[in-house]
Parts: structure tokens; sequence; C-alpha cells
């Protein structure tokens, strides 16, 4: 898949400008912006040009009627040249100069011209939602998803949502080229009105059965089975039908515990899909005053149910897998407990100067991504509680020098760098994160099958050694010239890679890395170390599993 990145955030150098620059020192970038299905030239769209390490305002201009834009009076330095303009998607191409993914160095009295960026137009999706008849549905959500890499793993992401007419019709408009996956979900769910699940939580069990179900195009209930639908640059994609699936269904009958009796409740319950492609979107149900629930309609699979329940504005929660098969299930019990949460502190090792103490931390599941952030006040340390479902954890500082990187993570007495940490219920922890500023350094250049630089190159640095912290894996683009700098760097064995493209994040899954072992090359870093390579492109084709041609 072509990466779509529209900018580089970290690990580049810049350049300063001498305070006693000449006019004849500064730089230009000049270029056409062009419609990359049409090869028109777009006007009014928003060129800028953005310094890599931070520092100063990015530079900008508009294009005018011929798609023209010219870009003056600009420092030296490393930068990322980007266009946008409503009804156009991320620059997909680039002749003439670096691709817009690129990193652009800049050096004294420069003037790059003739520049072409490529927008991809917008592209639509639109269908039917018919049921097992043929006719029309309405009561009917459309999600449209990708599927995407986090921390490794495949898994859909949606991207937009809408709702069907009242002829069942949908329409999803404003799609980035790409595959998509769609599915349709059926809100069967407010048939049964909110009293009615109460009562029937509280009486007899009910008898399975058929309804319609979360339903992926064409016709399958299962994500992985699904048809993806792909959208080439402002491709208007029409006569998609799903016809909704009907499928024998099951009912989830349990208690909350209060644990105390005198307290009151303010508590719910959520069953949440388990598996890499399976969206994170719950069933809910309602409490009530005796702590029972009910939740029907639920389709053979396997789930995580849940409990919230406030205390004293507190939240107390319990989890639970649960397999669903081929009867209803009664007896559930969950009971809540207050959450775990872990204390935050970070401490520059040996002469480092505190004062560069990260003020921010994420919260990061391994399984999931960025979770939440926490700025600490004054001198506390910060405070993440148990979030639920997703393990195991890392928190990583924000804001770092380029210089820092990360010697240690410890919770209590548990080194948790490569292994990440899991909360524990109703426990306070105190997790320790030593940086060090004596990081290292990897420069390098990259060059293709013909020995030539390869401007726009995706290159990757993956740990050895069975590391996994995640600030421990680094990627950054070449600029025009093939060069790239990566700070930074804790000290280690590792391997390094330059793509001509590559899904994000595909670096990071070690069923995507197996058969490429032999294209990286090893490289070991020491603290202050500042180590240069020379790395040969992997064609896309590889990337892609295909057998480049010769």
């Amino acid at each position: 898949m072509r990466c779509f990145a529209a900018s580089i955030l970290c690990c580049i150098f810049a350049f300063a400008q001498a305070p006693d620059a000449k006019p004849d020192d500064k730089c230009s970038v000049e270029g056409t912006v062009l419609n990359s299905a049409t090869g028109e030239p777009v006007k009014k769209a928003r060129v800028t040009l953005a310094p890599i390490a931070p520092r100063t305002d990015a530079y900008a201009a508009t294009t005018d009627a011929s798609g023209h834009f010219l870009i003056d009076e600009v420092d030296t330095g490393r930068f990322t040249l980007t266009a946008s303009r409503s009804g156009y998607n991320q620059p997909i191409s680039s002749h003439g100069g670096p691709k817009p993914n690129a990193a652009l160095a800049l050096e004294k009295g420069q003037k790059m011209k003739e520049i072409v960026i490529k927008l991809a137009p917008e592209g639509v999706i639109s269908g039917r939602i018919l049921d097992a008849d043929g006719d029309p549905l309405e009561d009917v959500n459309i999600e449209c998803m990708s599927i995407q890499y986090e921390r490794g793993k495949r898994q859909l992401v949606t991207s937009h949502r809408t709702y069907v007419n009242e002829l069942g019709e949908f329409r999803l408009p404003r799609l980035a080229a790409g595959k998509y996956i769609i599915r349709a979900i059926y809100s069967h769910y407010d048939e049964i009105p909110a009293q009615e699940r109460l009562a029937r939580a509280a009486g007899a069990g009910q008898a399975s059965k058929e309804r319609y179900v979360t339903t992926y195009y064409p016709s399958t209930m299962n994500p992985d089975n699904a048809s993806p639908i792909e959208v080439s640059p402002g491709a208007q994609i029409g006569g998609i039908t799903i016809t909704l699936m009907r499928t024998r269904t099951f009912s989830i009958k349990g208690h909350v515990n209060a644990g105390t009796e005198n307290r009151s409740r303010q508590s719910s319950v959520g069953l949440w899909p388990r598996g890499d492609l399976q969206p994170r979107v719950p069933m809910g149900a309602e409490v009530d005053s005796q702590g029972r629930f009910q939740l029907d309609g639920v389709a053979p699979g396997s789930y995580v149910l849940s409990a919230g329940e406030w205390v004293g504005g507190s939240l107390y929660s319990a989890r639970m897998p649960l397999e669903v098969h081929d009867e209803n299930i009664e007896g559930v019990e969950l009971s809540p407990q207050p959450r775990g949460e872990v204390l935050v502190r970070a401490i520059i090792e040996g002469e480092g100067d505190q004062k560069h103490a990260p003020r921010e931390f994420s919260l990061t599941s391994r399984t999931r991504g960025a979770i939440t952030t926490c700025q600490p006040e004054d001198d506390s340390p910060c405070k993440f509680p148990d979030m639920g479902g997703d393990r195991p954890y890392d928190v990583l500082p924000i804001g770092l020098p380029e210089n820092f990187y990360v010697k240690s993570a410890r919770l209590g007495e548990q080194d948790v760098l490569d292994t990440g940490f899991e909360f524990t219920a109703g426990v306070t922890g105190v997790l320790t994160l030593v940086l060090n500023p004596n990081s290292g350094q990897i420069e390098g250049s990259v060059t293709n099958a013909k020995d030539e630089p390869a401007a726009g190159a995706k290159v990757t640095l993956i740990p050895g050694g069975g590391h996994q912290f995640p600030t421990r894996y680094k990627t950054t683009d070449t600029d025009q010239n093939g060069h790239f700098i990566i700070k930074g760097v804790a000290p280690g064995e590792y391997k390094i890679y330059a793509w001509e493209e590559i899904e994000d994040g595909a670096q990071e899954d070690p069923d995507f890395m197996k058969p490429h072992e032999s294209d990286g090359q090893a490289v070991s870093i020491k603290e202050r170390a500042h180590e240069n390579v020379q790395l040969k492109l992997i064609p896309a084709e590889s990337a892609a599993g295909e057998k480049p041609a010769r």
C-alpha cells in the first residue's frame, strides 16, 4: 500500500541560519500543484514549507490559477513540503523534486525550481442496504474503515460514518485514495425499550432468536472475510449493495455486585468484541437498582464483558473474557474494584539538566496505540488510572530533546522497559523513567538500483535483542539528495532498512519483517556515537511481497 505520509515530525537535524546571513544566502522553493487524476493545475492550494526540527514558523504560499507557487526568503535548513486544498487529499507523488514525504535540505542561496506536487482528488463510495427479501432497510449505520498497522498489528480503523436514508441508500464522500472495508450496523437494539430490557434481566431468560447482525461487504459477519473496495483518486464508486445477514443471537444475563449495601449505584455494562480486526464498538446494557443486567442480540463470537460503577466520585471497574457460542449465558457475576493507577516520575541520569525533564507523558497500549496524556503539576508526578481492556501499557515522555533516550523504566522493582506493564486493581504503583542525554546518532545515504540518490525513501531503524520499547523504533525520510539523519538512538544493536514504499507501522510487524531480514544492515550504537551507513533501496514491489523485475 502506498504510504501517504504528509509530514515528518522528528529525528532530522535542522541547520540554523547564521545571524549575519546576507540576503543572497536566502533560499527559495518554486513549483506547481497538479490534480493527480487529470493533470490539471490546482489553484488556491496552500503549500507549506515546515522546518523538521521546529524553531521558527513555517513558510507558506498559495497557488495561482496555473497552480504555480513560490516560497522565497527561506533560511537554510531541513523542511517538509506539503500542499492542501479542499476536495483533495495528501500528495501522492512528485516529479522534478523530492517526494511529498521527503525531507527537503536547503543550503545557502539554493533556489529549487520545477517541483511538481500532485494532489489526489477525493473519492466517493455509495450503495444500498437490503434485507433478506431484497427490500431497503432503514435504521442502519454505515462505517467505512481501513486496515492500518497499530504497534505492529493490523487493525480496522473507522475513517467515515454515515446513515442510510428511507430508501436504504448511503453515500460516503471525501475519501482518500486507498482500500476500504464497509460494514452495516442495524440498530435492532433500539427495538427493545429500556424498561423491558431491565424487566427481562429480573425475570426468566429469553429464548435465542434470529436478528439482523453487523454485516461486512459483500455479505459476511467476519471482518477477516470482507472484500476491500479500492478507491482511486477521484473515483465515484456506486452500486455497492450489502444484504444484511440474519443469524441466531443470544442473551447475556448477569449481576453487578455492589460490594457495599448502602452506596448509590451508577453502573453500566459493556460488551466488547475481541480480535485484531474487530472494530472497538461495544454493546451496552442498563443496570437496574438491584445490579441486574441483560444484553440481547449477541452474535456468536469472542468478547470482553466489562462493568463500570461510580462510587463517591471514583470509578470502580471489572472485566472478564466471554465466549458466545450456541446458547444464552446466565449467572454472570461482575464485581467492580477500585481502579489501579500508576504515578509517573522522570529522572535525568548523570549531569543532565533537569530543566529538560518532560512536562507531558502519554499512556500507550501495545495493542491500540496512544490512549491519553498527562501533564504533571509543579513537582507532582503524573497519574494514569487503569484504562481497561488493552494491555500491556507503556508511558512515553513527550517533547524530549533530540539527544535524549529512555534508558530504563521500572514499576516498583520490576523492569518494564521491554515488557510493558499491567494495572493491578486497587493498587497504586510508581513508574520511574530514567532519561539519558547521551544518545547516539545514525547518518547516511540511500541509493537505488542505478546507484542514484533515493529521494523520499523511508528509513526504518529496528531494535534487536528483543527490545520492544516503542521509542526504540525510529523512522525518517531521505531528502532530495538521498541523505538522512536519525537522532535520539538508545545504545544497542539494530537493523536499518530503506524502503521505496512501506505501509506505516509495517516495520513493527514481525511477520512482515521476516522475509526482509537480509535486506537490512546491522548497526551497533554506543552512547554519543555517530555512525554512518550506506543503504540500498528496497523496491516497492519487494515490500509488497512481489519479486522485483530484473
